[in-house]
């Protein structure tokens, strides 16, 4: 194997930390999770110790429901970071949750040129302990 084969990881392997653990975790068993504040009541992401709304440490975890409005999209055509060129092109996104929160991840490449302001929603992976969902057209 040379320097530049993709090893796949699964995505919870290489971001997850104490803080951001039940993401990746509910994302490894087919679910999103956004962390939510208790004493604002308000959801927020990225994960944090503390709301970023009114700074409590009371934070918990909800289940989002997938579906939200695409804000913004772009294609990626050069490789980087050991990604195959049979990887290239994908399309990255914002997305904005119906539960009030901006989420990034990818589109399928079948959706690569809606329309912003489309509806979208979160597709999970056969294996999603292994590999990260992605964004379809609603």
């Amino acid at each position: 194997m040379s320097e530049h084969d993709h090893v796949p990881v699964a995505p919870a392997d290489c971001a997850a930390s104490a803080v951001s653990g039940p993401y990746w975790n509910g994302l490894a068993e087919g679910r999103l999770s956004i962390p939510y504040c208790t004493r604002c009541e308000r959801p927020f992401f990225f994960p944090r110790k503390w709301c970023p709304n009114c700074w409590s440490p009371d934070v918990s975890w909800i289940e989002a429901s997938g579906r939200g409005t695409l804000y913004t999209r772009c294609m990626v055509d050069m490789p980087f970071d050991g990604r195959p060129a049979e990887e290239i092109p994908y399309a990255v996104a914002l997305v904005d949750l119906d539960e009030g929160v901006r989420l990034p991840g990818r589109l399928r490449l079948a959706d690569a040129k809606m329309p912003i302001g489309d509806r979208v929603v979160l597709q999970f992976a056969d294996d999603p302990a292994a590999a990260l969902p992605v964004w379809r057209h609603e």
